[in-house]
């Protein structure tokens, strides 16, 4: 807590009195604290905004009396950005959850950088909170909502900033979690040490608040999460694969830049692990003098214009025929679509040749997009150019209407905006789905038997 301390008087000392309010309340609450002197002086000398000033300090006041004085003293430093006075004014209005990490976790060295860069603290902070309703009243008023490992709950949160989010729609970035059912812990997906809930509470009638063991990482590019996850033999694929005169300028692109470019917004990769490329080794290389196949290969992993979650994907396969859908509303990125079947084993993404392989790790989060890892390699070199075309001008359509963006994340979005709900304890029973996206021309990068070699090593 020491940086975050330090915060506090730094706000102080660099304010003049004049300027600023502070009420009874709080300076009883601060005199309370251990850190009584410290914070004494933070609140009567540190700036309030014109913008929700009163509330946003009974909310900071209110963090503090918790315990929680150095997310409180961050959410007071950001608040001197126009990010940080931008998520205080949304945490006023309407049910909220903020995730709030405890005092040690203000500690790593990780964060600590943060205490020199008031505006990347808000949209750090902004990463933890999610408009909507996420309470599990079937247990009581201030229980977290959570799915049970296999099933994870996503919601989208306040984090909107185009430089660190590009998904489709203009859509603010998701945040993912799970229940072990063996000792009940919830904990973040993607998070590195792991983030667990400690406890959860609620702060007026519109904010539950839980305690967490850490600060929040946000998502990176495709390269640094395929990487963190060991998906190094499919990252060697993606970065082999040229995309010609992609650039403005002309110029080649791998398909791995490709989906991390700007122009990129939204979508589903179904990445084989290490161990399922390696098993490919035969196929993939009597592809290897054929470009254009082992392009469209790669093509028939990913859609192209859409972020698909696995409570989506899992609420259309257990739905089936409800699920408002049909075979032309979602295609792959080469025309071909997908199935979609859950049962007792788990749930398996299937390609339009028949190629079959089971989700072995969903969700994983990108800047601008999502990525589920499977065990084997979809061996499909079919392509339909017109019917990926056409899906995507769909899927874009439906990307571009305005939604509200609130609580969990549930089925899949439809021409009007609207979404099928998506069952906690998906059916044993299997079902079929359609998913995909936009035909991308793409011609293999010219490396011939160099691809012999790589799913060799």
């Amino acid at each position: 807590m020491e940086v975050f301390s330090k915060l506090e008087f730094r706000s102080a000392v660099r304010n003049k009195p004049s300027d600023h309010l502070f009420t009874l309340g709080s300076l009883l609450i601060d005199l309370w604290s251990p850190r009584a002197n410290t914070v004494f002086v933070f609140n009567l000398l540190s700036s309030t905004t014109p913008l929700c000033a009163q509330n946003s300090s009974d909310l900071i006041n209110s963090l503090r009396g918790a315990g929680l004085t150095s997310l409180a003293s961050a959410l007071q430093l950001a608040n001197e950005t126009q990010e940080g006075q931008n998520l205080l004014s949304q945490l006023m209005n309407g049910n909220h959850t903020l995730f709030a990490p405890d005092n040690q976790a203000f500690d790593d060295p990780i964060v600590q950088p943060l205490a020199n860069d008031p505006a990347g603290l808000a949209n750090v902070l902004a990463y933890h909170v999610l408009p909507g309703n996420f309470v599990n009243s079937s247990m009581n008023s201030s229980a977290l909502a959570s799915g049970v490992l296999p099933n994870v709950t996503l919601g989208h949160t306040l984090l909107a900033n185009s430089s660190l989010v590009q998904l489709e729609g203009n859509k603010s970035q998701v945040l993912a979690w799970s229940r072990n059912d063996s000792d009940g812990q919830i904990y973040f997906l993607n998070q590195n040490p792991q983030v667990n809930v400690l406890n959860t509470s609620t702060i007026g009638n519109n904010l539950l608040v839980a305690s967490i063991d850490g600060v929040l990482q946000l998502p990176g590019n495709i390269s640094s999460v395929l990487d963190q996850n060991n998906l190094t033999s499919v990252l060697g694929f993606l970065n082999m694969v040229n995309v010609p005169g992609f650039y403005s300028n002309g110029s080649n692109a791998t398909v791995n830049g490709v989906l991390d470019a700007n122009t990129t917004r939204g979508y589903t990769f179904f990445a084989p692990n290490n161990e399922a490329i390696l098993n490919a080794n035969s196929s993939l290389a009597s592809l290897a003098n054929n470009q254009t196949a082992l392009a469209i290969l790669l093509q028939n992993h990913y859609i192209n214009g859409s972020s698909y979650y696995s409570p989506q994907l899992y609420s259309v396969a257990s739905n089936g025929s409800n699920s408002n859908l049909n075979s032309s509303d979602l295609i792959s990125a080469a025309g071909e679509p997908f199935s979609l079947n859950t049962n007792s084993s788990g749930t398996f993404v299937t390609s339009g040749n028949g190629a079959s392989a089971k989700i072995v790790k969903s969700d994983l989060l990108t800047e601008n997009g999502v990525i589920h890892i499977i065990d084997h390699v979809l061996a499909n070199t079919d392509s339909h150019p017109g019917r990926a075309s056409s899906a995507y001008a769909s899927a874009t359509s439906v990307a571009a209407q305005s939604s509200t963006q609130t609580g969990p994340i549930e089925g899949l979005p439809t021409s009007s905006a609207t979404g099928t709900s998506r069952s906690n304890n998906p059916s044993n029973d299997a079902a079929s789905i359609r998913v995909g996206s936009m035909w991308g021309l793409i011609i293999a990068g010219a490396f011939g038997w160099a691809m012999v070699m790589f799913v060799g090593v």
